[in-house]
């Protein structure tokens, strides 16, 4: 596979700029430079293939599940560009609804700095799940991604702290294996999705 992350890499004064403007366009080009930054540490300090030692995995499997949510929200904005603004608007009211079920948290320490939130927002709805999203998009080919939510899935174990041996071993009485995924060629994938975002917008002049 081409490395697409140093094509990326090629690509940041681009995606700065898309990064400086609002709506979906922006959101792209800031979740793009997360990416970048937080999959060129991962890059440079850890094993990132199946050899990836349990070490290795706490750090990068949970910053994986970090950038894979945000990619599925990628393909999910710009799979029909004819829905992009109405699926972005979805997004920000999804953000509405948790920040303000975060202010109404009873145990909130200094609420009286951060910015107020509407109480009419409490009856919006809340952000699609990664499955639904991905059971709507299709790749190059077609195909529907629904295959992808594993990843998620795995990555959650990781993250939860529920991958340890520990309750292996209280569960199955023994030793096992848990999935151990190749996050280089996750990181390559998304790069690439990412590429191919930047010639869509290339393609319809919005950069």
């Amino acid at each position: 596979m081409s490395d697409y992350f140093e094509q990326l890499k090629n690509e940041l004064e681009t995606i700065k700029q898309l990064g400086s403007r609002s709506g979906a366009n922006g959101f792209f080009g800031q979740e793009a430079l997360r990416f970048y930054s937080i999959a060129g540490t991962l890059l440079e300090s850890f094993s990132c293939d199946k050899d990836a030692g349990v070490d290795e995995r706490f750090i990068t499997h949970i910053l994986s599940r970090s950038i894979l949510e945000n990619y599925f929200w990628i393909i999910y904005l710009f799979d029909d560009p004819a829905q992009t603004a109405n699926r972005y608007a979805g997004l920000v009211d999804a953000f509405k609804l948790d920040y303000h079920k975060l202010l109404n948290e009873p145990l909130l320490p200094h609420k009286d700095k951060l910015e107020p939130s509407d109480p009419s927002w409490s009856s919006l709805n809340r952000a699609m799940d990664v499955n639904s999203m991905l059971a709507q998009v299709k790749n190059d080919y077609g195909d529907r991604l629904s295959y992808l939510y594993f990843i998620y899935r795995i990555t959650s174990f990781y993250t939860h702290g529920k991958s340890l041996d520990t309750i292996f071993q209280e569960v199955f009485g023994k030793q096992v294996n848990f999935p151990v995924l190749d996050i280089g060629y996750a990181i390559k994938l998304i790069a690439n999705q990412y590429m191919v975002t930047l010639e869509q917008l290339r393609s319809t002049g919005e950069i």
